[in-house]
């Protein structure tokens, strides 16, 4: 059967001439092309293509968030990127986002065959192994990278509940510890004591011991089992030294290897971008953006989306809003307004809760399920479920008239 390819190049004649080269071969059957990268994804969803033949200069779209977006819109194609020049950095760049190979030109006729030749062979084996060896009737793992460019803002609470919260929905006698938790905090990580564990293993112990490579059975035996949710957790560093010796390539590794043996692996970022992080949100299906109602995290988290924006499709950036409910003359829509967004859930203010949760080392999904806030995370876990949240995520009622002074600072 002929290999089916997507040809998507901004330049007319060079996507003409491409075209034109791969249809003298009998093996391959280009079945479109594309002037842009929105394009591109559309007809890759539409059309699933073995191959996507991607441009580096194509226009639309930045072309890293092009390899994310057909990634999760057609993620049976193989990515070729050809770049101009030998920019490693771009190349690995590319590859972290989902491409499989990436080519600099000039690119000969036998170098571009061969590679999409190659590419398919792997996506074909890559097919044959998920069906085979993967856990039956479950997809590879989501990952859920929870984010704040500011400090305080309840990130690692979020994290810990919602991943409690997810364990649970998920959790059957048959398929309990489904969903990981990754404290990628490697400095200050919390998560540990937030749960009550006291964890033998952490992602220190794991780089040192995984330097070399590392697979999904070798991670396995650094989580920390949750027993009352049966939610897994990488612990983060013990002490603040440790962190040093987590690489880019540690994260990378150990996100991929729980990716094959997880439902759902959520990722708890510091709020620093640090490669660390940035690997950690390249790989995230999902970037949930958590801020609250003070000028300054408004102010960052500003800043922080406009940077996402430029890396990554829209659709995977979605922005909670926590202390929702808190007086402090600020409203819903003019948060919404300034940062440009549609708040995917607020979390109301709960400082009692909250802190007896984090005091007793039990998460309030759990030690106070019928309170408002914990019925808004598990109404989150339901919603990324698939299914429809019990109590909404929407807008928080009774929400008296405040000031429209966030004008003076953005410019909605």
């Amino acid at each position: 059967m002929a290999i089916s390819v997507l040809v998507a190049d901004a330049r007319t004649a060079s996507r003409q001439e491409t075209v034109a080269l791969l249809q003298r071969d009998r093996t391959i059957d280009v079945i479109g092309d594309a002037s842009d990268g929105r394009e591109a994804v559309e007809i890759a969803r539409t059309l699933r293509p073995a191959i996507v033949l991607l441009d580096g200069s194509i226009m639309g779209m930045d072309t890293i968030a092009v390899v994310e977006s057909l990634q999760v819109n057609s993620p049976e194609s193989g990515v070729i990127v050809v770049i101009d020049g030998t920019n490693l950095d771009l190349m690995r760049s590319l590859m972290r986002a989902g491409a499989r190979d990436c080519l600099a030109r000039p690119v000969s006729e036998q170098d571009l065959l061969s590679t999409i030749h190659s590419v398919d062979q792997a996506m074909q084996k890559q097919r044959e192994a998920s069906g085979a060896t993967g856990v039956a009737g479950v997809k590879p793992g989501s990952i859920i990278a929870v984010y704040s460019p500011q400090g305080g803002s309840g990130k690692s609470m979020l994290a810990a509940n919602l991943g409690v919260a997810l364990a649970r929905e998920t959790g059957s006698n048959a398929q309990k510890g489904r969903v990981a938790l990754v404290d990628l905090n490697l400095q200050f990580g919390d998560i540990d004591l937030m749960l009550n564990l006291n964890p033998e293993n952490t992602i220190a112990g794991l780089a040192q011991k995984g330097h070399s490579g590392m697979d999904a059975d070798l991670v396995e035996q650094y989580l920390t089992v949750h027993e009352e949710s049966g939610l897994r957790i990488l612990v983060a560093p013990s002490t603040p030294q440790y962190a040093e010796g987590i690489t880019v390539y540690t994260v990378e590794q150990v996100i991929e290897s729980l990716r094959e043996n997880y439902q759902y692996v959520i990722v708890d970022t510091p709020s620093q971008l640090q490669d660390t992080t940035l690997a950690a949100l390249d790989a995230a299906s999902t970037i949930l953006v958590l801020t609250t109602l003070d000028l300054l995290a408004l102010h960052k988290t500003k800043t922080a989306l406009e940077m996402l924006r430029q890396l990554y499709v829209a659709d995977k950036i979605q922005v909670i809003l926590n202390r929702a409910n808190s007086e402090v003359g600020i409203k819903i829509d003019e948060v919404e307004s300034a940062l440009g967004v549609t708040l995917r859930g607020q979390i109301p203010s709960d400082g009692k809760i909250v802190v007896t949760s984090v005091n007793e080392g039990r998460p309030f999904v759990l030690s106070a399920p019928t309170s408002v806030i914990a019925r808004r995370i598990t109404s989150l876990a339901q919603e990324t479920l698939g299914r429809e949240g019990v109590t909404g995520s929407g807008k928080i009622s009774d929400e008296p008239e405040r000031s429209n002074f966030l004008k003076r600072w953005f410019n909605p």
